[in-house]
Parts: structure tokens; sequence; C-alpha cells
């Protein structure tokens, strides 16, 4: 169970919160709790997280909206995503009502403590399990000029030098990866046939994939952040042909669209570590090693796993990953036949192919 979702129900357990009739979750993570609880609505843009919260048989919604008389928030790393997240949940709450957040102490708690108190005035707070949950009413009094920035962090941006737009709170939103840098470089023009760009976040690799490889015939990204990948269809836009983005960034999948070569693009929310449903000739990838604040080996194994089993024979598999990364070893144990194809002090590139 994460300490921060603990932490927060301590506020109704223990620090005399009642349950409100309904109430919203911003972040939403199931706890046991939370099923005796008249109504209460979860938004997640996390696929493994939004799968856990409808298998505990809990609403959720594809895009916050409405006004609450509560709003919990579990935010994630990035400190724009935080603070954009405040501005959002005093927007969805009623007159009076009451905004309570939680996140671990290493995660800057005390720090987004006192910025919200900044905006709110009085705030209340508890602690335990090495994590803050703290909480303000909202009323008008609220900092109108520093929600209007906080609400203004959420906004798309650009990638200075570039023309890809990125949104707070996902992977690499500030710049392009250098490890997507380094493969993307390297990306043979030779790759041929059906494609899957596994982790996909807001669509460099598989961009990249487009302009140097005229032989892919199609694209289809996989990623676990809708809100990545409402990102990825923006910026592979210039190689649509006649169909526009998606209206809802956070609905499961978007129809083909096509690019000038008639090479069809589909976009997943989807975990990868559960499988694909197909299989394909190439796969690229940067995979994903880090689970919340911490290092998790196994998330980069079990993509790797995945991209084994669903490559064609004589498939290739192209990745970028740290060098201190024990995937070499990984992909001797799936059957591939790989290479190193180059390294720097931070990262290396692993090419292996699907044995005939």
């Amino acid at each position: 169970m994460n300490p921060a979702l603990e932490t927060l129900m301590l506020a109704f357990a223990a620090d005399g919160l009642p349950v409100p009739e309904r109430a919203l979750f911003l972040g939403a993570e199931p706890h046991p709790e939370l099923a005796g609880w008249p109504q209460v609505t979860g938004w997640q843009p996390f696929k493994p997280k939004a799968d856990a919260w409808d298998q505990a048989g809990l609403a959720r919604t594809a895009t916050p909206q409405g006004t609450w008389p509560l709003v919990m928030v579990l935010p994630g790393k990035s400190r724009d995503e935080t603070l954009h997240w405040f501005a959002l949940g005093h927007d969805l709450l009623e007159p009076g009502g009451t905004l309570l957040v939680a996140m671990p102490n290493t995660a800057g708690a005390a720090r987004f403590e006192k910025e919200l108190s900044q905006a709110a005035g009085e705030v209340l707070s508890i602690q335990k399990h090495k994590c803050r949950a703290f909480r303000a009413v909202k009323s008008p009094t609220w900092n109108r000029d520093l929600l209007d920035a906080w609400r203004s962090l959420g906004e798309r941006r650009k990638i200075p030098e570039t023309r890809f737009t990125t949104e707070a709170g996902i992977f690499s939103a500030d710049h392009i990866d250098p490890g997507s840098l380094m493969l993307a470089a390297h990306l043979p023009a030779s790759l041929r046939g059906k494609a899957a760009d596994l982790g996909a976040g807001w669509g460099y690799l598989t961009d990249a994939l487009l302009k140097r490889c005229p032989k892919i015939t199609s694209v289809d990204l996989y990623e676990a952040d809708a809100r990545a990948l409402a990102c990825a269809e923006r910026n592979l836009a210039e190689h649509q042909r006649g169909i526009g983005a998606k209206d809802d960034p956070l609905s499961l999948e978007s129809p083909a669209c096509m690019v000038a070569d008639e090479t069809p693009i589909r976009f997943h929310w989807h975990d990868v570590t559960k499988g694909l449903p197909e299989k394909y000739d190439t796969i690229i990838m940067n995979p994903p090693f880090h689970s919340g604040q911490a290092t998790d080996v196994d998330l980069g194994r079990a993509f790797l796993r995945t991209a084994a089993a669903s490559l064609n024979r004589g498939g290739k598999l192209l990745l970028v990953a740290n060098r201190q990364l024990p995937y070499d070893a990984e992909l001797t144990v799936l059957g591939l036949s790989w290479r190193k194809v180059a390294e720097d002090p931070v990262y290396k590139l692993l090419f292996a192919e699907a044995r005939g």
C-alpha cells in the first residue's frame, strides 16, 4: 500500500475529518476503506493505477469536472504538476469544501504544505509513515494571483528550440531525453514492417522512426500516461493526413491516423507489462526504470519480456538504457541475439533480434 495513501486516510480515521457524501480523488489509488464511502470518484491518468482503481469497483472519470465537498490529491513527482493540481483541486471544490493532499516527506511534503498555506492561509496537517497529509478549506480569501500562476503550470508547453509539446508531470516534460536522442541518432534506415514504440511518452522516438525509416508500414504507440499519449498525438500531427487529434485526451484508444506515405499510426493507453495484443517486426523503446520515487529494475525487465514475446520471427528490438541496468543478461535469458551498438558514460544502446 502506498504510504502517502495510508497517511491520507488517517485524516479520516484519526484526525476527525468527516467522510463526505461525495468526494473527488485526483491521482486516485484504491484503499479498502473507500469501499464504504457513499460516493468517491477517481481521476487517474496512469494506466496501471487506473486499472487498480477500476478493479476495486470504484467510479472513475476521464476528465475531472463539477464541484465537490472534498477533493483529495495524491500528486506525482513534478513540482509544476503538484501546484497545478492544487489549483485544479481548488477549482473543483464547493465553497467551504476541503482540499486534502498527501505526499511523502522525500517528495517535499513540508515545502508543498507551506506553498499551499501561502495560497489558502490556515492549513492543518498530520504526519505518519514518513509522509504528510495536509488540508485547507476553500474560502474567498485564497490568493487569486497565486492560484492563477499555479493553473498556468498545467498548460501545454513547448520544449525550447523544438516543435514538441509536453505537459507538466509527464516524463521528460522540459527536454528531449538524452537516451532517446542517442537511440534516435542510431536508428537504421533499413528498419521495416509493422512497428511498436513501447513506453512511447510524448512521441519523440516514433517521430524519429517515421522520419528515418521509410520502410516502416505502421506504428503503434503504447503509453501508460494518458497525458503523454495526448501530447504524442499532437506531436505526430505533422505526419497525419486528414485526421486531427482526438477530442478526449484520456480515452483508451484512438483510430488509425494516416501519415503522408499512408503509414497508419495508432495510439494505445496501455500497461506494457501486461503484454501486447499484436506482434511486430520492429520494436523501439526507452523503457522506464522508476516506480514512484524508487528505481525498479523489474519494470524494465517486464518491458523486455513483453517485447520479446511480441516480435515476429527475425523481428528487431532496439532499446536504450542506463549503462548500469542489467538488460544485457535479460536479453540472453529471453533467447534473443543481441549486440551493444553504442554507449557513453550514461547510456547504452542494445539491438536485439528474434531468432528464426
